[in-house]
């Protein structure tokens, strides 16, 4: 007959050890600190969203008065926004690409709308 292992019981605790493993793992953020993170990650979204729907209709304009330098004056407004957000006090260092995605789209559609309503004059 082949020898089977035996687990081992499991040891008991000594005293202390949950107190000392509460200390050591990660601290839980207290409501109020959850509540002002999320209103300044709100706050950060409203003025990235301003910023690209300002930049874009301004683009659209200036595309307008100046159509021979319509995609300069885009690639200018989508890449104005890299130096313009660090000083709207917004950290751009843990952006991901789909992050700068969305703002170069939005400053798009924007540039695109405006520019397109300026062109098409009323009947």
């Amino acid at each position: 007959m082949p020898k089977t292992k035996e687990k081992a019981a499991p040891k008991p605790e000594k005293k202390g050890t949950s107190r000392k493993a509460e200390k050591k793992g990660p601290t839980k953020k207290s409501d109020e600190q959850q509540a002002e993170e999320k209103r300044v990650k709100h706050v950060e979204g409203i003025k990235k969203t301003a910023l690209s729907s300002i930049l874009g209709v301004a683009g659209g304009v200036f595309s307008y008065y100046l159509p021979a330098y319509s995609l300069f004056i885009l690639i200018v407004v989508v890449y104005g926004q890299r130096l313009i957000l660090p000083r709207l006090a917004i950290d751009t260092k843990e952006y991901r690409l789909t992050d700068w995605f969305f703002l170069g789209f939005m400053t798009f559609a924007f540039w695109f709308v405006s520019w397109t309503i300026l062109l098409n004059k009323p009947a």
